[in-house]
């Protein structure tokens, strides 16, 4: 008896490591029911931050951060002086001075043609790109979704602003708009987008409303959105709790600081927009996230190749997978081999 009490003593130890090991990393909330893209609870605002730099929209910027894990991307998109969409915050003059573009200063306070947009570089290294761009990169990265921060609410802006998305994605491929997510800024608007493209996912951003708490959980409620975001001085806990309540998941913009982001999460908020802040940084393991996004975007090739028979092959349409990995054996996995050492020796 005496021998086997010995020799459980490092088992217990064993043990006790094992399990306080496993409870290190921190665990993402459950994604909204029929929104499966929130099992991210981050968003990369303005497709992310690069080399310390916020708000560029840039291809190089959308790069770094999807090799960092990131998958939902957030893109503003204003309308060009000849009625596309490029992928800028607005066409005030600060931008160009902070992007050192050397725009004529007749041109700094008014939009672009999107040729002449496209032709400045940002900080001399970072590409520009349109809607149109964004576009094939989205059919290019099967497993990415893009939220839409187009910023107008006048009606005919909206409907302007949203037939160039519609049009440009049947040119390029329809199938891209189920991972496009608008975000909504106002009851009336949602009633507008909706005629235009019968969008999947929405989210109602709350920065341009002056709707109160009661009122936005009532009119999400009534109206089948599952997703808000808004302002981190909105946040308060009565409303995050209302909002969690009745199933509606929340995001807040934009945090950078690790703190700030868990103590929102710890009040209740489902994710945060960031410039900055990788799930790394969280301690946030997003391997199985973006596995879950890898087996969509099989799925996502696979109709593409039915739909159209000459995509038999990867290409640069693709994503390439990873190499196979065995999994790691889990703690009771582990336990159980203990066990059966300690008991045959």
């Amino acid at each position: 008896m005496k021998r086997l009490l010995k020799a459980c003593i490092p088992f217990t130890l064993l043990l006790s490591i094992l399990i306080s090991s496993q409870a290190i990393p921190a665990i993402a909330a459950e994604p909204a029911v029929n929104e499966d893209w929130t099992r991210f609870p981050l968003i990369a605002h303005a497709l992310g931050g690069i080399d310390g730099v916020d708000y560029t929209n840039s291809l190089e910027a959308f790069q770094t951060n999807y090799d960092k894990g990131q998958r939902l991307f957030e893109v503003d998109f204003s309308i060009t002086k000849d009625g596309l969409l490029a992928a800028r915050h607005d066409w005030m003059g600060y931008l160009a001075t902070k992007f050192e573009q050397d725009i004529p200063a007749n041109k700094l306070e008014e939009p672009l043609t999107l040729k002449e947009f496209k032709s400045y570089k940002i900080l001399e290294n970072y590409t520009p790109l349109s809607f149109a761009d964004v576009a094939r990169l989205s059919k290019k990265y099967p497993d990415v979704y893009f939220i839409t921060d187009t910023k107008e609410t006048d009606p005919e802006l909206v409907k302007q602003q949203f037939t160039v998305i519609r049009d440009t994605a049947n040119r390029i491929d329809p199938t891209i708009l189920d991972r496009f997510i608008p975000e909504i800024y106002s009851p009336e608007m949602l009633d507008i987008v909706r005629e235009i493209i019968p969008f999947k996912h929405v989210i109602f951003s709350l920065y341009l409303t002056s709707m109160e708490p009661a009122e936005v959980v009532q009119y999400v409620k009534e109206h089948d959105v599952h997703v808000v975001a808004m302002p981190e001085e909105r946040a308060t806990k009565s409303f995050i709790k209302d909002l969690n309540d009745i199933g509606v998941v929340t995001y807040v913009h934009s945090l950078n600081k690790v703190k700030d982001v868990k103590k929102l999460m710890r009040m209740g908020v489902h994710g945060v927009y960031t410039d900055f802040l990788s799930y790394k940084d969280l301690g946030i393991d997003e391997a199985p996230l973006i596995a879950a996004g890898q087996t969509d975007a099989e799925k996502s090739a696979a109709n593409l190749t039915t739909q159209d028979p000459s995509l038999t092959t990867a290409s640069a349409d693709t994503v390439t997978g990873q190499s196979t990995v065995a999994p790691a054996p889990t703690t009771w996995e582990k336990i159980k081999l203990l066990l059966g050492q300690l008991f045959n020796s």
